[in-house]
């Protein structure tokens, strides 16, 4: 039932886009309202009422661990069997391991494993760590970009929105300081529009969305990487080494078969490198995704 309401609004999102029903802008503006109010609301909403030691907890080391590992796998087969550059290498390991934990994430987070907060990890552990530090490298390797990338990419974690949110959020919950009714009202209204908008989003988003181009076997073997390989490093690791079962286990597996994030695609763009790869990834992976989740939820359900 909930990957039915998730495709469901992604249908009619998909309907909007094919139609233009909105207008030219109308997909930009959605999105930058769910990437700046309406998802942090949610984070925020949910974390007050979670417990911090299920933010940081083995939950956090698998979603760490499965991603650097399925990560650098990726970038040892670009240098090596696919004669890739180092840059390229880099798009491409980020393509099989940075996870959509934003757009799709908290939807699917929300409707299939019940739980928003569960994709906090995630988007800390990118968004603060694994982004900077690669792009960082990747700038380092790509000499002609501008100097001050490091200073830039240092202060990115502290002007998102969604990990102010979520630091927010984690100091009320780690000192149980309750929030006004004036503030957690308002919020949750504004968190309440976060999930439909940002299905509409993801399906206006796949309406004439581009095809494979150059480079497809590139964008496939990362989208394998991520939505296939990624969560049986991580489903293995949480079983055999922390213990997981039931609901712990389903959740480590589907937040690690999540499908290559739109932020790649703008890394590339900005770097002018691996382009095609960042772009087709990001669609192959969120269609491979969707039977992915499917028979995980059948097999761990």
């Amino acid at each position: 039932m909930g990957f039915a309401v998730v495709f469901l609004v992604v249908f009619v999102g998909y309907v909007l886009g094919r139609r233009n029903s909105l207008g030219a802008g109308g997909r930009q503006a959605l999105a930058s309202l769910v990437y700046l109010v309406a998802t942090p609301a949610l984070l925020f909403d949910r974390l007050i009422v979670t417990d911090p030691a299920e933010i940081f907890s083995a939950n956090f080391v698998v979603i760490v661990a499965s991603a650097l590992l399925a990560g650098f796998l990726f970038f040892l087969l670009c240098r090596t069997l696919l004669q890739r550059n180092t840059a390229d290498s880099l798009i491409g390991m980020l393509a099989a391991s940075y996870a959509n934990a934003g757009n799709l994430g908290i939807p699917l987070a929300v409707y299939v494993i019940d739980d928003a907060a569960a994709v906090v990890p995630v988007i800390l552990f990118q968004v603060a760590f694994y982004a900077p530090i690669t792009l960082t490298i990747l700038d380092a390797v790509n000499s002609s970009q501008q100097s001050n990338l490091l200073r830039n990419l240092i202060q990115a974690p502290l002007t998102n929105p969604m990990v102010i949110a979520a630091i927010i959020g984690m100091f009320f919950a780690f000192l149980e300081i309750p929030v006004p009714q004036l503030i957690s009202e308002p919020v949750g209204i504004l968190a309440g529009a976060s999930v439909p908008l940002a299905l509409l989003v993801f399906g206006m988003s796949l309406a004439g969305a581009p095809v494979l181009r150059e480079g497809a076997r590139d964008a496939i073997l990362a989208s394998l990487f991520k939505v296939v390989l990624m969560p049986i490093i991580a489903g293995l690791m949480a079983h055999y080494i922390f213990g997981m079962q039931g609901h712990a286990l389903l959740t480590a597996v589907v937040l690690a078969a999540l499908p290559t994030a739109q932020n790649v695609n703008a890394y590339a763009l900005r770097f002018r490198t691996a382009e095609n790869l960042a772009r087709d990834a990001g669609l192959v992976s969120t269609l491979a995704c969707v039977p992915v989740l499917v028979l995980i939820s059948f097999l761990l359900g």
